[in-house]
């Protein structure tokens, strides 16, 4: 019952993250919203959570993981009502951060439950279902958002987006209330400072990101400049707590190891056109091609499938083959794009459909290759001690990667477009035009995440790193 709780919560979270990606189009219809404000709508509950992540650990460590896994379990369940319940984009927009803000409550505490209730020999099991729960989560949200509407039960629409998650939190908190038992961390004061910094610096940065390309370079500028102070005051700050052994926010000494923060830069260069590349299919194929979001959610099929084909293949291959499998991965990803790319340029919308799914399906073959190894080392290469927040800050950057992306990716595909997608007369050639030249800007992510992996894998297994903690997800 511990584990159908926890892994249930850990689904849904992951889940909803990515189920708007389909429902984007839709959503820009129903409400009158505009391109921005839908690239909002997903960006923002990433965004949330990602700011959040490691200040929700730190609560569940001081205050009790169970107490708030309990009340994030529990916001996270009202603001999907919230959320359902909007007539405006603004309001969809807010209910969806306050939404991120609490599965940031609620997620992170999901692995220290698994570490205090369960023995060892359950725990490695619990792990490997923790990992795979994760990739899950984020390759079905499409599929089954866009079944959800294609069936659009009650004529409700994109609002059974969120109604769906409402039976499953009544579900995740009386599991949880009647089956996890509390535990706590070191009881340390909350750098709440840190807290406000960090989250302040990661806001603007991705506010000024997503409309880089709108905005002027009198307005990035500055802002830029307001994210470097913001992040100087607080990495200053992290390191006067960490010299008086008290309890930052972000250890400093974890980047101190030169391995993990180049795997670090290898997991956001992994992650940065993965969400973004998704919300671009969504729209290119329901916008420019004009087939419903039920034609769109089939297309995403063969990218789930391989994914899941993949991360099963991937949890039995040697450690020593790692940095060959992680390599092939990303050729996989790399030819994938292409394919697409070229197919979308130059051939007709009929053979276009044809080819897409097998384009697609590489590409998740490629993701699930390169995802358990990738991370698995960069967990490794943290010192044991630090295992825990190295865990957190990994989760951090692959949802600010997540949420960078559709963002950039997205601002980029609007751009090459001439205008908001949904709006105004775009022609196929138009949408095709812009989806190419944001697929090879994906490329070009994927080659370099591909340089980095090879020069991480390189220098790591045969360097001897220490093994990390058996109960830190390693994929």
């Amino acid at each position: 019952m511990v584990l159908v709780s926890v892994l249930t919560a850990t689904f849904i979270g992951g889940f909803d993250a990515s189920i708007m990606l389909l429902a984007a189009p839709t959503l820009q219809s129903a409400l009158g919203a505009s391109f921005a404000q839908t690239q909002l709508v997903v960006v923002g509950y990433t965004t949330a959570y990602a700011v959040a992540l490691m200040t929700g650990g730190r609560l569940g460590d001081v205050l009790g993981r169970r107490r708030v896994f309990l009340w994030g379990a529990a916001g996270f369940t009202f603001t999907s009502a919230v959320c359902a319940l909007a007539t405006t984009p603004s309001v969809l927009i807010a209910a969806r951060v306050a939404q991120g803000l609490t599965a940031a409550l609620m997620l992170p505490q999901v692995l220290a439950i698994i570490r205090a209730s369960l023995p060892p020999a359950a725990r490695r099991r619990a792990v490997g279902l923790y990992g795979a729960t994760i990739g899950l989560a984020w390759v079905a949200g499409p599929v089954c958002g866009g079944a959800l509407m294609a069936w659009n039960p009650f004529d409700l629409g994109w609002r059974a987006l969120f109604l769906v998650n409402l039976p499953i939190g009544v579900l995740i908190i009386a599991g949880a209330w009647h089956r996890v038992p509390e535990s706590h961390g070191p009881r340390r004061r909350l750098d709440v400072m840190g807290a406000v910094l960090l989250g302040g610096a990661l806001f603007l940065l991705l506010t000024v990101l997503g409309g880089s390309l709108r905005l002027r370079p009198a307005y990035v500028v500055p802002a830029l400049g307001a994210v470097g102070a913001l992040l100087a005051v607080f990495w200053a700050r992290e390191r006067r707590l960490e010299a008086r052994s008290l309890s930052p926010i972000v250890p400093p000494g974890l980047f101190r190891q030169r391995r993990f923060a180049r795997g670090l830069a290898a997991v956001l260069a992994f992650y940065a056109g993965n969400q973004g590349f998704l919300a671009l299919l969504a729209y290119y194929v329901q916008d420019g091609l004009e087939r419903s979001p039920l034609v769109a959610s089939l297309l995403f099929c063969p990218l789930s499938a391989g994914f899941a084909l993949a991360s099963a293949v991937g949890g039995r291959i040697p450690a020593h083959t790692e940095r060959r499998t992680a390599l092939g991965g990303i050729s996989l990803m790399a030819a994938g794009l292409a394919i697409f790319a070229g197919t979308v340029c130059w051939a007709p919308v009929s053979l276009q459909l044809a080819v897409m799914p097998g384009a697609l399906g590489m590409l998740g073959l490629g993701q699930g290759l390169v995802a358990g190894p990738l991370i698995s080392l960069v967990l490794t290469t943290a010192p044991p001690e630090d295992s825990g927040a190295a865990s957190a800050v990994l989760l951090t950057v692959t949802q600010l990667a997540h949420a960078c992306s559709v963002a950039v990716i997205g601002s980029v595909f609007g751009a090459m477009l001439g205008g908001d997608p949904g709006e105004g007369a775009h022609s196929v050639a138009d949408h095709a035009r812009a989806a190419t030249a944001t697929t090879l800007l994906v490329l070009a992510v994927c080659l370099l995440a591909g340089f980095l992996v090879h020069r991480l894998f390189s220098r790591g297994r045969s360097a001897g790193v220490p093994e990390a903690d058996p109960s830190v997800p390693t994929g």
